[in-house]
């Protein structure tokens, strides 16, 4: 199961120096002047401004400038602090300000996984297939991740989904590139906080 548009080129596709990228990358916010301790904390701002891209700017090409415009406008609202936007419900309660400022018709699905409540591999499955049946980008967060080093204290933007044995692999995009990833793999190492959330326009 994948996003209608989640090939190369096609989900949010950002051009630099002639070359095509996987939706955005967080260090591209040096060109308006974020430090980069900043920078390194931003994941989920540039995830976010995937989703949001995806969501209200379908089948548009990007330039930096133009992708850093929106991603900045984003960054100044989400106020990454010295451990980022850390879960899925800061993010959600941050948004707050643009769908009140902005009309922002957001209604957020959340899914949560901590030590002491671990979800199952299909419930988390379920989830983000629920999304990607819509065709509704997933921003997926974790706080540690040994067996993944991709994951480690960092926010992506799922994008497909698909049954594999007795496992799932993941596509997702970080840094302005394509990755896949184990679910399994991912789920039986050792974390802390694990959280999905995904948006869908709605009148609120």
């Amino acid at each position: 199961m994948k996003l209608k548009r989640s090939r190369m080129g096609e989900f949010v596709p950002v051009i630099k120096n002639k070359k095509t990228y996987y939706g955005g990358y967080q260090n591209d916010l040096k060109e308006v002047g974020v430090s980069k301790f900043y920078r390194d904390r931003s994941c989920v701002v540039t995830a976010f401004t995937n989703t949001y891209l995806y969501l209200f700017r379908s089948f548009e090409e990007f330039s930096l400038d133009q992708f850093n415009d929106y991603q900045y406008w984003f960054f100044k609202i989400l106020r990454p602090k010295i451990y980022g936007v850390p879960t899925a419900r800061v993010l959600d309660f941050k948004l707050n300000k643009i769908r009140s400022n902005y009309h922002l018709k957001l209604k957020s699905h959340i899914l949560e996984d901590f030590p002491l409540r671990r979800k199952s591999m299909d419930e988390v499955a379920e989830f983000i297939l629920g999304a990607i049946r819509q065709d509704l980008p997933v921003i997926f967060f974790n706080w540690m991740s040994n067996s993944v080093d991709l994951m480690k204290h960092h926010g992506v933007t799922i994008t497909e989904i698909e049954k594999y044995n007795e496992d799932y692999k993941l596509t997702i995009s970080s840094w302005g590139k394509l990755y896949k990833i184990s679910l399994k793999k991912f789920l039986r190492q050792k974390r802390t906080y694990t959280g999905l959330i995904y948006f869908e326009k709605d009148d609120i």
